[in-house]
C-alpha cells in the first residue's frame, strides 16, 4: 500500500532532480522513493557502525585475540 505526500523543495534542487530523473527515464515519485530509500539504509548502517565502535569501546578487543592472526599476515623480517 502506499500513500500521497506533498514534499516542499527548493526550486534548485526541483531541477536538478528533473533533469536526472529524466535522464534515467523515471518519474519523480521513483527517484524521490529511491532517494528516501537510500536516506533510511544509510541511516541504519550508521547506526549499526555507531552500535559496534560503542560495544568495542565498552569490550576492547585484546592483543591475544588478533595477535595470532595479525602476526600471520606480516611478512618476515
Amino acid at each position: 500500500m502506499s500513500k500521497m505526500i506533498a514534499v516542499r523543495m527548493d526550486e534548485g534542487l526541483l531541477g536538478r532532480l528533473d533533469r536526472e530523473r529524466s535522464r534515467r527515464r523515471i518519474t519523480r515519485a521513483r527517484a524521490i522513493h529511491e532517494a528516501v530509500a537510500d536516506w533510511v539504509a544509510r541511516q541504519r548502517l550508521a547506526e549499526a557502525v555507531r552500535e559496534e565502535a560503542e560495544a568495542y569501546a565498552r569490550h576492547p578487543v585484546a592483543d591475544h585475540e588478533f595477535g595470532p592472526v595479525l602476526g600471520a599476515q606480516r611478512w618476515p623480517k
